[in-house]
């Protein structure tokens, strides 16, 4: 039984053998080998086209001018004015009463003169024992007095038409500011007469010394 089935099997090896050669002999095999292999690809490079470009606009079409309308002017004709008629003059009457001439008018009064505009003269530079004005009073400042400070100091002063001393200036320091300042609080406080010049009050300024001395 087994050597049945392996003698079948060996025969039919065998023939399938035989049948092989004989495609190969024949040329059928040549043609299932051409078919089984893929047939060659040939790829060509095409070269790509320059873009158009668009075309150019045409022109615009030169559209007809209209010509312009004429106007006619009218011209207004002149209206006629009616001719005056001339008007017959009649003589004067003898009767009639002439109107008596106005009297003239009679002249504008004079102005009177304008007082002369007072110039604003300086004042006027006098000594001071010339205006009679009290002493003045002068308060030692109490810090110049604990530093030992001394001196003299020269103060100018104005008066105006009334007496009323209107101002003041240091004209020689003492050589401290305290002591300046208490000379120029004492002659402010200075009352004065008014300055007669040829009985009439008078702006002066004269200058007043005041001294700072410790006892």
């Amino acid at each position: 039984m087994f050597d049945q089935r392996f003698l079948k099997i060996t025969v039919a090896v065998l023939l399938f053998h035989v049948g092989l050669l004989y495609l190969i002999q024949s040329g059928l095999g040549r043609k299932l080998t051409e078919a089984v292999i893929a047939p060659e690809i040939i790829a060509r490079i095409i070269p790509m086209e320059p873009p158009r470009q668009p075309p150019a606009p045409e022109p615009p079409k030169p559209q007809p001018q209209t010509p312009p309308k004429q106007v006619k002017v009218v011209t207004p004709r002149p209206t006629p004015q009616p001719t005056p008629q001339p008007v017959a003059s009649l003589p004067p009457s003898p009767t009639a009463i002439e109107a008596p001439p106005a009297p003239p008018a009679p002249p504008a009064p004079a102005e009177p003169p304008s007082p002369p505009a007072q110039a604003n003269a300086a004042p006027r530079a006098v000594g001071i024992g010339e205006i009679a004005c009290s002493s003045p009073q002068v308060a030692y400042p109490s810090q110049s007095r604990r530093m030992g400070e001394t001196g003299k100091a020269v103060v100018r002063l104005t008066t105006d038409e009334s007496g009323r001393v209107i101002k003041t200036a240091v004209v020689t320091s003492s050589g401290s500011s305290r002591l300046d300042q208490a000379a120029v609080d004492a002659v402010q406080r200075m009352r004065c007469k008014p300055y007669m010049d040829n009985g009439r009050a008078v702006a002066v300024t004269a200058q007043q010394p005041i001294n700072f001395e410790l006892n």
